[in-house]
C-alpha cells in the first residue's frame, strides 16, 4: 500500500519555494537573468527526478506487498485455511484435503480437472474477474508453479517465494492411532482381533477414494498411516454380526494421536473351558495412589504420565534416576461389571532402560500393604512387561469384584544412574473373568 515519504515532501516544499523566489524576483525587478533561470529549472528537474524515482519505488512496494498477499491466498487454496474451525475441529483443508495430492497447475483451482472428489473452486472470487488474474502477479507475470511446495513470482526482477509446506509429506503422509474395545471395554485377543475391520476412506490423488482397511493387535490397537490431511470416514466393522461404527476423523499436518472407540451393543466372548465364558476388562490409573516415590516427566501428575491407552513412549513417563529400587502405585478406574468368577488380575507395565542396568517389578497395593510381582531386567526399548495374581495377595482368598474396586496397581522400578535412568510410560491391568 503507498505511503507518503518525506523525501517526496521535502521536494515538493523545494518546489514550492523556487515559485515563490520565481514570483519575488519578477515582483522586484520584473524579470530575472538566464542564470536564474537556470537554476530555478534545475532545481526544479531535481525535484521532479527525485519525486518519480520515489513514487516509482513507492508503486513497487505496494506491488510486492499485494503480490505476497496473493501467493499466501494461493498457499491457502492450495492446503487450506488453519484458522477455520467447525465444532471445534479444522475445517478448511484446500484443494489437498479433496484431492490428496498438490495440484499440477493453478489452473485446478479454479477449473475442475476432471475429478469427482474436487469441490472448487478453492480461490476468492476477487482473482477469477478476467481469465489470468489468479495466475500472474502484479507484474503482469505468471506465478511460478508446477505442484511442488512453493509458489515463486519473478515480476519484479527478484524472486518473491511462498512456501505452501515444510515437506508435500506432511500434507500427504500423516498417521492415526487407536483403540477398539467391546462394551465391556474388553479387549478382542488373539481370537477376534481378525474379525474387526478398520476401514478408513480417502482421496487417492487422482480424483477417486481409495478405502484402507486394517485389524486391530490383540490388545485393540491399531495404526491408519500415510493419510492425506482432511477429513475422512472411518467404518469400525464387527464382522460375524456385520456391526458398523461409523465416524470422521480429522488428519492435520504432521499428525500423531490417539483416538479410541467402543463397540456398544458388543462383547469378545472366549471359550472358558468350564461351561461358562471368559472375558475381560481394561482399567487404566484414573488418580493418585497412596505411594508416590518416582519422578514425572511431560505431565502434571504422576498417574497422567502412564494412564495412556496407546503409549505415548518418551512424550510422558514416570522415571528412576538410581540404581536403588521406588514405587509409584495408582488409584484404577472401577470395573462397571461387577459379576461373574474373576479368574485372575494381570498388571502391565510399558518401559525401558537407558544404558546397561535396569529393572521392573508390577505391583499391586491392597489394603495397605505393597505387593510386588517378579523381578524382570529393562531392554533398551519399550516392551510391555506383566505379572498374573490368580488370587488377593492380601487374604489369599479368590478375588472379589469389591478388592478390584478398592486396589491400586502401579510399577516399582530402577535405573542405572542419574544418567542413564529407567523410564515407565504405561501402566493398566486386565481382569479376567467367567459368566
Amino acid at each position: 500500500m503507498c505511503q507518503s515519504g518525506t523525501g517526496f515532501i521535502f521536494e515538493l516544499k523545494l518546489f514550492r519555494r523556487c515559485v515563490v523566489i520565481m514570483q519575488s524576483l519578477i515582483n522586484k525587478n520584473k524579470g530575472f537573468s538566464l542564470i536564474e533561470l537556470l537554476i530555478v529549472i534545475i532545481v526544479i528537474g531535481i525535484s521532479m527526478a527525485v519525486g518519480m524515482q520515489w513514487m516509482t519505488a513507492s508503486i513497487d512496494d505496494f506491488r510486492r506487498m499485494k503480490t505476497e498477499r496473493e501467493m499466501a491466498i494461493l498457499a491457502s487454496a492450495i492446503v487450506g485455511n488453519p484458522d477455520l474451525h467447525s465444532n471445534g475441529q479444522r475445517s478448511d483443508f484446500g484443494y489437498v484435503g479433496d484431492i490428496g495430492a498438490f495440484p499440477a497447475n493453478l489452473n485446478a483451482l479454479y477449473q475442475n480437472p476432471g475429478y469427482s472428489t474436487w469441490d472448487g473452486p478453492y480461490i476468492l472470487t476477487g482473482f477469477t474477474q478476467d481469465s489470468m488474474g489468479y495466475k500472474t502477479d502484479e507484474w503482469n507475470q505468471i506465478y511460478a508453479y508446477t505442484g511442488n511446495i512453493t509458489i515463486s513470482s519473478n515480476g519484479s526482477g527478484a524472486t518473491i517465494t511462498k512456501k505452501i509446506a515444510d515437506a508435500s509429506s506432511d500434507y500427504l503422509l500423516n498417521s492415526l492411532d487407536g483403540t477398539i474395545t467391546d462394551a465391556n471395554d474388553s479387549l478382542p485377543g488373539t481370537i477376534y482381533r481378525d474379525s474387526i475391520d478398520i476401514k478408513v476412506t480417502i482421496p487417492n490423488g487422482s480424483g477417486g477414494t481409495l478405502s484402507k482397511t486394517y485389524n486391530p493387535d490383540m490388545a485393540g490397537v491399531f495404526l491408519l498411516d500415510s493419510l492425506p490431511v482432511g477429513t475422512h470416514p472411518l467404518d469400525i466393522i464387527y464382522i460375524p454380526n456385520n456391526d458398523t461404527l461409523s465416524r470422521f476423523v480429522t488428519i492435520l499436518p504432521r499428525h500423531k494421536s490417539s483416538v479410541s472407540y467402543k463397540f456398544a451393543d458388543i462383547s469378545f466372548p472366549v471359550d472358558g473351558g468350564g461351561g461358562g465364558t471368559s472375558y475381560s476388562i481394561t482399567l487404566r490409573p484414573d488418580g493418585a495412589g497412596s505411594i508416590t516415590n518416582l519422578t514425572k516427566s511431560g505431565c502434571s501428575n504422576n498417574f497422567e504420565c502412564v494412564y495412556d491407552i496407546v503409549a505415548d513412549e518418551d512424550a510422558t513417563y514416570v522415571i528412576r534416576a538410581t540404581n536403588s529400587y521406588a514405587s509409584d502405585v495408582y488409584s484404577m478406574e472401577d470395573s462397571s461389571v461387577g459379576a461373574g468368577t474373576i479368574d485372575s488380575i494381570t498388571v502391565f507395565c510399558r518401559a525401558r532402560k537407558t544404558q546397561t542396568n535396569g529393572n521392573i517389578i508390577s505391583t499391586l497395593y491392597v489394603n495397605g500393604t505393597e505387593y510386588n510381582g517378579t523381578t524382570q531386567a529393562l531392554t533398551a526399548s519399550y516392551v510391555d512387561y506383566s505379572d498374573v495374581w490368580t488370587t488377593n495377595p492380601n487374604t489369599s482368598s479368590a478375588w472379589t469384584w469389591t478388592d478390584i474396586n478398592n486396589l491400586q496397581a502401579g510399577v516399582r522400578l530402577r535405573g542405572q544412574n542419574s544418567n542413564f535412568p529407567g523410564y515407565c510410560t504405561q501402566v493398566w491391568l486386565v481382569v479376567a473373568y467367567t459368566n
